[in-house]
Protein backbone atom coordinates (compact mmCIF):
# COMPACT_ATOMS: atom_id res chain seq x y z
CA UNK A 1 0.00 0.00 0.00
CA UNK A 2 2.35 2.86 -1.33
CA UNK A 3 -0.26 5.89 -0.95
CA UNK A 4 2.63 8.25 -0.31
CA UNK A 5 2.58 10.03 -2.89
CA UNK A 6 -1.25 10.95 -2.33
CA UNK A 7 -0.94 11.28 0.95
CA UNK A 8 2.11 13.52 0.67
CA UNK A 9 -0.18 16.26 -1.63
CA UNK A 10 -3.31 16.03 0.60
CA UNK A 11 -0.48 16.76 3.75
CA UNK A 12 1.23 19.66 2.01
CA UNK A 13 -2.07 21.16 1.13
CA UNK A 14 -3.37 20.89 5.04
CA UNK A 15 -6.28 18.87 3.55
CA UNK A 16 -7.92 17.00 6.73
CA UNK A 17 -8.18 13.30 4.97
CA UNK A 18 -8.85 9.53 6.80
CA UNK A 19 -8.06 6.22 5.54
CA UNK A 20 -11.45 4.91 5.01
CA UNK A 21 -13.16 1.25 3.35
CA UNK A 22 -11.09 -2.37 3.60
CA UNK A 23 -7.81 -1.31 4.64
CA UNK A 24 -9.68 0.84 8.17
CA UNK A 25 -11.58 -1.82 8.90
CA UNK A 26 -8.50 -3.84 8.93
CA UNK A 27 -6.43 -1.44 11.27
CA UNK A 28 -9.44 -1.34 13.37
CA UNK A 29 -9.61 -5.35 13.23
CA UNK A 30 -11.34 -6.66 10.70
CA UNK A 31 -9.48 -7.80 8.05
CA UNK A 32 -11.09 -7.61 4.56
CA UNK A 33 -9.07 -7.74 1.05
CA UNK A 34 -9.46 -4.57 -1.67
CA UNK A 35 -7.48 -3.72 -4.02
CA UNK A 36 -7.73 -0.04 -3.91
CA UNK A 37 -6.89 2.38 -0.56
CA UNK A 38 -9.50 4.54 -0.45
CA UNK A 39 -9.53 8.28 1.94
CA UNK A 40 -12.20 10.51 2.68
CA UNK A 41 -12.01 14.28 2.95
CA UNK A 42 -14.46 17.30 3.01
CA UNK A 43 -11.85 19.42 0.89
CA UNK A 44 -13.13 19.47 -2.88
CA UNK A 45 -9.94 21.21 -3.32
CA UNK A 46 -8.80 17.39 -4.40
CA UNK A 47 -11.06 17.73 -7.33
CA UNK A 48 -9.05 20.43 -8.96
CA UNK A 49 -6.26 18.50 -11.86
CA UNK A 50 -4.12 20.94 -10.95
CA UNK A 51 -3.12 19.35 -7.49
CA UNK A 52 -2.61 16.23 -9.68
CA UNK A 53 -0.31 17.76 -12.04
CA UNK A 54 2.77 16.45 -10.42
CA UNK A 55 1.57 13.03 -10.10
CA UNK A 56 0.55 13.00 -13.57
CA UNK A 57 4.06 14.22 -14.37
CA UNK A 58 5.85 10.90 -12.37
CA UNK A 59 3.27 8.49 -14.71
CA UNK A 60 0.22 8.34 -12.53
CA UNK A 61 -3.63 8.22 -14.31
CA UNK A 62 -5.84 10.90 -12.24
CA UNK A 63 -9.32 11.00 -12.75
CA UNK A 64 -11.37 13.72 -10.92
CA UNK A 65 -15.16 14.05 -10.78
CA UNK A 66 -17.52 16.09 -9.46
CA UNK A 67 -20.65 14.25 -8.05
CA UNK A 68 -24.03 15.79 -9.33
CA UNK A 69 -27.01 17.48 -7.14
CA UNK A 70 -28.18 14.17 -6.43
CA UNK A 71 -25.25 12.01 -6.31
CA UNK A 72 -24.43 10.69 -2.31
CA UNK A 73 -20.46 12.57 -3.18
CA UNK A 74 -19.26 15.52 -3.32
CA UNK A 75 -17.18 13.93 -5.78
CA UNK A 76 -14.22 11.23 -6.26
CA UNK A 77 -10.86 11.08 -7.41
CA UNK A 78 -9.32 8.15 -8.65
CA UNK A 79 -5.41 7.74 -8.91
CA UNK A 80 -3.79 5.00 -10.23
CA UNK A 81 -0.38 5.19 -9.45
CA UNK A 82 2.68 4.47 -11.55
CA UNK A 83 3.53 1.44 -9.08
CA UNK A 84 0.07 -0.13 -9.95
CA UNK A 85 -1.50 1.44 -6.59
CA UNK A 86 -5.01 2.41 -6.69
CA UNK A 87 -6.10 5.28 -4.82
CA UNK A 88 -9.84 7.18 -4.30
CA UNK A 89 -9.84 10.26 -2.81
CA UNK A 90 -13.57 10.33 -1.90
CA UNK A 91 -14.67 13.52 -0.84
CA UNK A 92 -17.48 13.98 1.51
CA UNK A 93 -20.94 15.85 1.05
CA UNK A 94 -22.43 16.19 4.41
CA UNK A 95 -21.75 17.89 7.70
CA UNK A 96 -21.26 14.48 9.55
CA UNK A 97 -18.72 12.74 7.50
CA UNK A 98 -16.13 15.93 7.93
CA UNK A 99 -17.02 15.08 11.40
CA UNK A 100 -15.96 11.13 11.37
CA UNK A 101 -13.04 12.86 10.11
CA UNK A 102 -12.41 15.10 12.87
CA UNK A 103 -13.23 12.33 15.22
CA UNK A 104 -9.97 10.21 13.40
CA UNK A 105 -7.63 8.73 15.03
CA UNK A 106 -3.82 8.63 13.90
CA UNK A 107 -2.94 5.04 13.45
CA UNK A 108 0.72 3.40 12.62
CA UNK A 109 -0.34 1.12 9.17
CA UNK A 110 2.09 -0.16 6.89
CA UNK A 111 5.04 2.55 8.47
CA UNK A 112 2.44 5.70 7.89
CA UNK A 113 0.74 7.67 9.83
CA UNK A 114 -2.72 7.84 8.72
CA UNK A 115 -5.96 9.30 10.43
CA UNK A 116 -8.61 6.19 10.85
CA UNK A 117 -12.37 7.01 11.68
CA UNK A 118 -13.10 5.36 14.94
CA UNK A 119 -15.03 1.94 14.76
CA UNK A 120 -18.60 3.41 15.25
CA UNK A 121 -17.60 6.22 12.59
CA UNK A 122 -16.96 3.05 10.08
CA UNK A 123 -20.07 1.39 10.82
CA UNK A 124 -22.10 4.86 10.15
CA UNK A 125 -20.18 4.97 6.75
CA UNK A 126 -21.07 1.59 5.73
CA UNK A 127 -25.19 2.29 7.52
CA UNK A 128 -24.86 5.12 4.79
CA UNK A 129 -23.38 3.31 1.81
CA UNK A 130 -26.27 0.58 2.93
CA UNK A 131 -25.16 -2.12 0.19
CA UNK A 132 -25.19 -5.43 1.04
CA UNK A 133 -21.32 -6.24 1.36
CA UNK A 134 -21.88 -2.02 3.56
CA UNK A 135 -24.22 -3.98 5.86
CA UNK A 136 -21.66 -6.93 6.25
CA UNK A 137 -19.50 -5.07 6.72
CA UNK A 138 -21.19 -2.95 9.85
CA UNK A 139 -22.01 -6.16 11.53
CA UNK A 140 -18.62 -7.26 11.59
CA UNK A 141 -17.26 -4.07 12.49
CA UNK A 142 -19.99 -4.46 15.76
CA UNK A 143 -18.56 -7.68 16.88
CA UNK A 144 -15.43 -6.14 17.29
CA UNK A 145 -14.47 -5.06 21.01
CA UNK A 146 -16.72 -3.81 23.56
CA UNK A 147 -20.16 -3.82 21.22
CA UNK A 148 -22.10 -1.85 24.20
CA UNK A 149 -19.48 0.65 24.09
CA UNK A 150 -19.68 0.34 20.03
CA UNK A 151 -23.50 0.59 20.13
CA UNK A 152 -23.55 3.49 22.67
CA UNK A 153 -20.86 5.33 20.14
CA UNK A 154 -22.70 4.81 17.20
CA UNK A 155 -26.09 6.00 18.65
CA UNK A 156 -24.68 9.27 20.21
CA UNK A 157 -24.15 9.81 16.51
CA UNK A 158 -26.58 8.57 14.14
CA UNK A 159 -28.89 11.31 14.24
CA UNK A 160 -26.39 13.59 12.08
CA UNK A 161 -26.40 11.04 9.17
CA UNK A 162 -27.62 12.15 6.18
CA UNK A 163 -29.51 10.36 4.66
CA UNK A 164 -31.43 8.87 7.79
CA UNK A 165 -30.26 5.80 8.69
CA UNK A 166 -31.51 4.83 11.48
CA UNK A 167 -34.19 2.00 10.26
CA UNK A 168 -30.92 0.52 8.62
CA UNK A 169 -28.99 0.67 12.30
CA UNK A 170 -32.06 -1.06 14.07
CA UNK A 171 -32.59 -3.61 11.35
CA UNK A 172 -28.94 -4.72 11.95
CA UNK A 173 -29.30 -4.79 15.16
CA UNK A 174 -32.00 -6.90 15.42
CA UNK A 175 -30.28 -9.18 12.75
CA UNK A 176 -27.64 -9.74 14.86
CA UNK A 177 -29.93 -10.04 18.27
CA UNK A 178 -31.92 -12.61 16.95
Amino acid sequence: MNTEPVRRILDDLGIRYALIGAHAMAARGYPRATIDVDFLTGDDRVLDPGVWAGLEQEGAAVDARRGDADDPLAGVVHVLLGDGTDVDVVVARWTWEAQVIERAEVLAIAGARVRVPRTSDLILLKLAAGGYLDMRDAAALLALGDRDALVDAVNAHIGEVYPDVRARWRELLAGIDA
